[in-house]
């Protein structure tokens, strides 16, 4: 309700709205609990409800499965999944390229303050004939000294 309070999202709505979210983020079956018994996983994921509340186009997420185990990396790539399916544009920051590799589509390749590669997670893979860890690599010139 803070949160909605926050974007301002009219009374007669917060209800519905916080609903939704914690059904996209499966949590409705915890929202009675307090959250600092929630797992790590549990955590992230009342983030995404929080800045999903107001039905953004665009959600720009920092390391979403950072420190999770499988399984809440899993749950929180299949929320990335079903945000995208309904037309978000979901901008994921991370320096786990494996998952980059798995959860996005398309993927720009900044190293230094620079870019250095844009393009389908796919072109990369295929351009560079390897997956995206290696591909980026590549692209910055690291050379492992052999």
């Amino acid at each position: 309700m803070f949160y909605a309070r926050i974007f301002r999202i009219p009374r007669a709505e917060v209800g519905r709205r916080i609903d939704e979210v914690l059904k996209l983020v499966e949590l409705d079956a915890a929202r009675k609990r307090p959250i600092k018994t929630y797992s790590k996983g549990m955590q992230q994921r009342v983030g995404l409800a929080q800045a999903l509340i107001n039905d953004p186009d665009l959600l720009i997420l920092d390391e979403p499965t950072s420190g999770l185990d499988p399984i809440g990396r899993m749950k929180v790539r299949e929320i990335i999944q079903r945000l995208k399916q309904t037309g978000k544009t979901v901008f994921f920051s991370s320096h786990e390229l494996g998952e980059v590799e798995t959860v996005c589509d398309r993927v720009a390749i900044l190293y230094q303050g620079e870019l250095k590669a844009i393009g389908r997670v796919s072109e990369l893979v295929e351009k560079y004939q390897c997956n995206l860890e290696q591909a980026f690599l590549k692209v910055v010139g690291y050379n492992s000294g052999r």
